[in-house]
């Protein structure tokens, strides 16, 4: 089995089985339309953490369409604490199986993931992490990505 469709079922397993008993603390999306996703374009979301040392799943939630001609989509995602310390992380993120196919589930003409970012990680004081995202990949101008978005899902 390819290390591909393994990640693939991890990811779904995990997903599956962690979303049970998860009450969702954040969930917000910015619309990029039918424009391109510029590099130097940045998304921002103010991701209020209430609870502290409290274990949280991470998504972050990309809509396509089939204009997108990648498989994949790496970005930048770098976490502002409410003490100033930022951590910045380069995430890749699988959008198609290997046969071609979108993994996300159909939304009209377009296709919406919410793909795993962080699993179980706890946030050490309450307060606002910004969270700053960045496409990372090797074109300057990106079409076929309309929306990306951030949820936060507290495990109970």
């Amino acid at each position: 089995m390819s290390k591909f469709i393994l990640y693939i079922l991890l990811t779904g397993l995990i997903a599956a089985f962690s979303s049970c008993n998860n009450t969702t603390v954040y969930e917000n999306t910015a619309s990029l339309g039918n424009k391109a996703w510029y590099y130097n374009d940045s998304i921002s979301f103010d991701v209020r953490i209430e609870s502290e040392n409290m274990p949280y799943n991470v998504f972050i939630d990309i809509e396509n369409t089939d204009y997108y001609k990648y498989s994949n989509l790496f970005l930048f995602i770098s976490i502002k604490s409410p003490d100033s310390t930022v951590i910045t992380d380069t995430v890749d993120v699988f959008m198609s199986n290997y046969q071609g196919k979108w993994v996300g589930e159909p939304n009209g003409d377009n296709f919406y993931g919410s793909y795993s970012y962080k699993h179980a990680v706890a946030f050490p004081k309450p307060g606002i992490y910004k969270t700053t995202i960045v496409h990372g990949m090797r074109e300057d101008s990106l079409k076929g990505i309309t929306r990306i978005g951030v949820s936060v899902k507290e495990i109970k």
